[in-house]
């Protein structure tokens, strides 16, 4: 059965107008199966799914089963035929899909999904957990998305920042004077003048990341000759220089090394576990979740789903209040102290997840090394006119699935972690440890209270316990 599906405006955010789809049911005929690979592999240009129950053995499926002679004669001309017509398979191996009722047979995969190049960009999960549906074979969930049209920016590698470089620039820095009217707007040019003395000489004298070796730690020397063979013979295909089906052989070679040498690499890797690596292993060796993007109901495109959950999680509320027209400054305002910011980065966590900028606190920590009195400067001025610049209140939100949820359809099955800017957060902690002291010094705390003060913990709780 073929269903074309057709949208006047373009499917995933493309120019395809349209989409096709395949569903077969191929029983044993003989020595055949009744859909032949032909008919059920064409070349379209178009994004094209193929799926159903074809009733073959393979060992990409299932990995772990023994396949006859005439198991192999029977599914070699289905994957073939794929891989000559550019389809890639969607099954995820060693995921059953019948389940027999009797004893007589075992639990197999004889359901298989496929994609051509055009499709595969915006295949987003294959899933064959869904309720039972009386039948042998179970209900499969096939998610398609719209797949990031722009790659990610590169990152920065923090560790090869070049501070020989930075320092003496850095000593001869001049942050932004204080504007003679303190308004919010020119508080928040002030602001972000001095800003953006500091980040770009950081940033720019800081290398970008490079692929580790970690990333792959299987790969060898002879797998890059196997996939320049590979990826030669695929160029030769495109010029019509070389057949299909020769250049499935290779293809084969390639996925098949890949397979061997992962293999090799991580028994090995298990088998010389130590206690120093033994929590390695257990994340290796542990069946990971994959990651669920948000598929919402009526939300086809990233803005769609951006303006959803900016809808359902910041619900527009009432308006504020307007800011004061001037920002008068606090008279016997106690300046920030080198000591103070010490101790604030000194507390701060290195590998916390930094914001839009990508700056660490280390960065700042090195930052406040080279020249103590930069950082204190700046936040003085802030704290003393009592401004929070708009610069520091940009942050990134990482939506993350809630695990157990029995559909990811709706908002509510997700949650949003925001990370704020280091530098924004630094700030806040200085105002927390001044507001703290002073709560202290004027007696508003209880005499009790034990958290979040500075001197006191565990022990001290205790002792505040009678009988």
């Amino acid at each position: 059965m073929t269903v074309n599906f057709y949208s006047p405006e373009g499917l995933f955010d493309t120019s395809h107008n349209l989409f096709c789809l395949y569903n077969a049911y191929s029983i044993p005929n003989g020595h055949t199966r009744a859909v032949s690979p032909v008919d059920l592999f064409p070349r379209h240009d178009f994004p094209t799914l193929v799926l159903g129950a074809l009733n073959i053995h393979h060992s990409a499926s299932d990995p772990t089963r023994v396949l006859s002679s005439y198991d192999q004669f029977i599914c070699s001309p289905y994957f073939d035929r794929a891989s000559a017509q550019l389809f890639s398979l969607l099954t995820t191996p060693r995921f059953y899909t019948r389940f027999p009722f009797t004893s007589n047979h075992c639990p197999a995969v004889l359901d298989f999904s496929f994609a051509n190049t055009t499709l595969l960009p915006y295949f987003s999960s294959w899933n064959p957990s869904l309720w039972p549906t009386g039948s042998y074979h179970t209900a499969l969930s096939i998610i398609l998305s719209t797949p990031l049209l722009k790659p990610p920016p590169r990152s920065l590698n923090w560790k090869l920042t070049d501070w020989d470089h930075i320092s003496p620039l850095q000593v001869d820095l001049t942050l932004a004077a204080p504007p003679a009217l303190h308004t919010p707007n020119s508080l928040h040019l002030c602001f972000d003048d001095s800003l953006a003395k500091i980040m770009p000489l950081i940033t720019s004298n800081t290398a970008f990341k490079r692929p580790s070796s970690y990333s792959k730690p299987w790969w060898t020397s002879e797998l890059r000759q196997v996939r320049h063979i590979y990826h030669h013979t695929t160029s030769l295909m495109r010029k019509n220089q070389s057949s299909p089906v020769l250049a499935c052989v290779p293809r084969n070679m390639d996925f098949k090394a890949i397979q061997t040498a992962k293999r090799v690499h991580w028994s090995q890797f298990l088998a010389n576990v130590d206690s120093h690596s033994v929590w390695d292993a257990r994340k290796i060796a542990a069946d990971r979740a994959p990651d669920r993007l948000p598929t919402l109901e009526n939300a086809s495109s990233p803005n769609k789903i951006n303006n959803t959950l900016v809808r359902y999680f910041l619900p527009p509320g009432p308006s504020p209040p307007p800011p004061p027209p001037i920002h008068a400054a606090l008279k016997d305002f106690p300046l920030i102290l080198r000591p103070e910011v010490s101790s604030t980065l000194r507390k701060s966590s290195n590998r916390s997840a930094p914001g839009p900028s990508g700056i660490p606190y280390s960065i700042w920590n090195q930052v406040h090394k080279a020249k103590e009195r930069l950082l204190p400067s700046l936040f003085t001025h802030l704290l003393t006119h009592r401004y929070h610049p708009l610069a520091m209140k940009k942050a990134n939100g990482i939506v993350l699935d809630k695990l157990g949820k029995p559909d990811y359809w709706a908002p509510a099955s997700f949650r949003i972690i925001v990370l704020l800017e280091t530098v924004s957060k630094i700030l806040e902690r200085l105002s927390a440890l001044r507001l703290a002291s002073a709560a202290r010094s004027f007696g508003l705390l209880h005499p009790n209270q034990c958290g979040s003060l500075a001197g006191l913990g565990c022990f001290d709780a205790v002792s505040t316990l009678t009988y």
